[in-house]
């Protein structure tokens, strides 16, 4: 399947209004800080652990306060796990390309049904326009005066 080249140089510039460059750069600089500042949140989270962690856990004991610390962290480590996941609601990666694939498929026969109905207006106009000539000439047509002609030309 091939897009014709009008097709694409229109489709082009429907999209320029929404494609912003610069706003886009923005975005990506915001979401890379975003991530950076969570992860090193996470790691100092994690560090913190481990140091609470570190050859202080006693077993024997029925109230450490770093067992308590041990039990927070394991229910953050916890909610951490469930909230890293994706919800049902949301569709996989491979889901979201496929249903993106079949959008553009969608896409591209409807522009295509759309030329193709533009293309049969332009022919029954055109043939409006014919029908129409040869209406008017019809109505200008006098067979008497023809009729008259023919029999003082055969005279």
């Amino acid at each position: 399947m091939s897009i014709d080249v009008n097709e694409a140089i229109i489709a082009i510039r429907e999209m320029r209004p929404i494609i912003d460059p610069e706003e886009d750069y923005l975005t990506i600089v915001a979401a890379e800080e975003k991530i950076a500042a969570a992860e090193s949140r996470r790691k100092k989270e994690l560090e913190e652990g481990h140091g609470n962690m570190k050859g202080r856990f006693c077993y024997h004991q029925v109230y450490n306060p770093t067992q308590r610390k041990c039990t927070a962290l394991a229910k953050l480590l916890e909610s951490a796990r469930l909230s890293s996941r994706r919800p049902g609601s949301v569709p996989s990666e491979q889901a979201h390309g496929k249903m993106l694939n079949e959008l553009d498929k969608l896409k591209l026969d409807l522009m295509k049904s759309i030329s193709d109905l533009e293309s049969l207006v332009v022919s029954q106009e055109t043939e409006l326009a014919t029908l129409r000539d040869e209406a008017h000439r019809l109505e200008e047509y006098d067979p008497a005066l023809e009729h008259k002609k023919e029999l003082d030309g055969s005279a």
